[in-house]
């Protein structure tokens, strides 16, 4: 391992003792030394230029007190020395050149680009790395490091990523599909019924009867999940800011799969005129207008619902003798930018959740994920009557914070998933099941990203658990059918005795 830096040091005036000065820079040899382990190479100093105003040198390392942690250790001494001594001070860093050779322990399967990368060249598993367009806030907050770990993270997400790597059944019904009402994708009819009408890409109105269905799968839930497990109803927002975003891993991880939220640039009419003009004027939506006018993002609309919930214990100190916690959240919906055609009701861009939240110690994490999935299941045996399954997989969360994953060595499964069988294969995607709930033990990991801290050291450990009516009312269907009269007696107890739809005859 190697790193080769060439920088230089713009002063505020001229130098008037380059020799005192000399003597600071070989002062300062000594202090990249510092913190290096015995027998091991520190950062060094090759190479000084000394001009009227300006200071050049090449600094060398290996894996110790890199050059991009050395300049700003020099950076400091000079400053302190040169302020007292010559009344100038370094006005600012600049890196001419920086590379690295640094070893690979796999080699990637394909061309990788990094930001801040000028160029990486590979040879038996070794990257000659160039660095580009470094200033000092990029060296106050270490891109360099960062950028050699995004490599390997890269490089790892190549061989390790999706649930495929890991599944393993938990449970699953008997087969039932014989049983189902439905054996192709009611969409159509549903829209035939005026049960729902389409509005855009993924979204739907959901129009009374289907209404009425969705809010009886939710008041089922809340009486066989949420009610008996001691979860409290909360209201989570459902725009999210991007500082929220990058903690909890899906600015980084998934932000081609989030719808974003941009403000105005301004509120002054004068400034939105030739918008509105436009618009009224050519009759079009105009959004290469809009875009115009609107200031960068500063929200998402929710991806999971729960992002909030773990921004209330950050930076806090709380006591788990008071633990654990358990909330639900259903106020709104969540927003996905979902691929493939959405040409179905199973996939949307925007879809109802019941989001389960908890923090607790890791026994509690795990028991009460575990008495959700089971509650779930239970519905689908009483109620639902659907051919399901259950599968441990990998961490979906951790995939979503664009973190590879490999398999599970643990006792317990970091996440289940809830699928249910379909007697046909969906608009949307070349599947014939559909994955209706997931079940997840973060372990301490949003602890760690928000700096969560318990009163006497103890880990504290969260979960959470999405149950999406939207979902649910689909497979739901499918199984029982349009008939009112055939649907499962604690579904119609909870709608009455008919079901509520538009009337008869209403369009002509």
């Amino acid at each position: 391992m190697k790193f080769l830096m060439k920088a230089s040091f713009e002063l505020s005036g001229e130098i008037k003792d380059p020799a005192a000065l000399k003597k600071h820079i070989d002062d300062a040899r000594e202090t990249l030394k510092k913190g290096v382990p015995k027998g091991e190479q520190g950062g060094e100093i090759t190479s000084v230029e000394i001009g009227v105003d300006r200071v050049a040198l090449t600094l060398e390392s290996g894996r110790h007190v890199r050059p991009h942690d050395a300049v700003l250790r020099i950076k400091k001494r000079l400053s302190q020395a040169l302020g007292r001594e010559q009344g100038i001070g370094v006005r600012r860093v600049t890196v001419e050149s920086y590379e690295t050779w640094y070893p690979l322990d796999q080699v990637p399967a394909g061309k990788i680009t990094l930001p801040f990368v000028k160029e990486i060249e590979i040879v038996d598993k070794t990257a000659h790395i160039v660095f580009d367009e470094l200033d000092e806030t990029a060296l106050e907050n270490r891109y360099p490091d960062r950028i050699l770990k995004r490599l390997e993270e890269k490089i790892k997400e190549e061989r390790v990523s999706g649930k495929a790597e890991f599944s393993k059944r938990h449970s699953e019904s008997e087969p039932r599909l014989d049983r189902y009402k439905l054996r192709k994708d009611p969409t159509s009819e549903l829209a035939r019924r005026n049960w729902v009408k389409h509005m855009g890409r993924g979204v739907w109105t959901i129009l009374p009867a289907y209404a009425a269905l969705w809010r009886a799968i939710e008041d089922v839930v809340m009486e066989r999940v949420a009610r008996p497990l001691g979860f409290v109803e909360v209201m989570l927002p459902k725009i999210v800011p991007l500082d929220v975003q990058k903690k909890k891993g899906q600015l980084f991880g998934i932000p081609n799969e989030m719808w974003w939220v941009c403000p105005p640039a301004t509120r002054d009419p004068a400034e939105w005129e030739r918008f509105k003009d436009t618009v009224k004027i050519t009759g079009q939506t105009n959004p290469e207008g809009l875009m115009q006018n609107l200031a960068p993002p500063e929200f998402s609309l929710a991806y999971a619902q729960c992002e909030p919930f773990y921004d209330i214990w950050e930076k806090r100190t709380v006591d788990r003798d008071k633990l654990p916690l358990r909330f639900m959240d259903s106020y709104g919906p969540t927003w996905r930018y979902e691929s493939g055609g959405l040409k179905g009701l199973e996939r949307l861009s925007e879809f109802k959740r019941m989001e389960f939240v908890w923090i607790g110690s890791p026994e509690d994490a795990i028991s009460i994920r575990d008495e959700v999935r089971d509650k779930s299941i239970e519905i689908m045996e009483e109620v639902f009557d659907v051919e399901w399954r259950v599968d441990a997989t990998t961490a979906v969360y951790l995939e979503h914070a664009g973190e590879a994953v490999e398999g599970e060595d643990r006792d317990y499964a970091r996440t289940y998933d809830l699928t249910v069988a379909l007697p046909f294969e969906t608009a949307s995607r070349p599947e014939r099941e559909l994955e209706i709930a997931s079940f997840h033990v973060h372990e301490d990991h949003y602890a760690k990203n928000f700096y969560w801290k318990e009163k006497k050291g103890r880990a504290l450990w969260s979960g959470c658990a999405g149950i999406s009516p939207t979902r649910w009312a689909y497979v739901f269907l499918l199984r029982h059918g349009f008939d009112y009269t055939d649907w499962p007696s604690e579904i119609k107890k909870l709608i009455g005795e008919k079901l509520p739809n538009l009337p008869d005859g209403l369009f002509m």
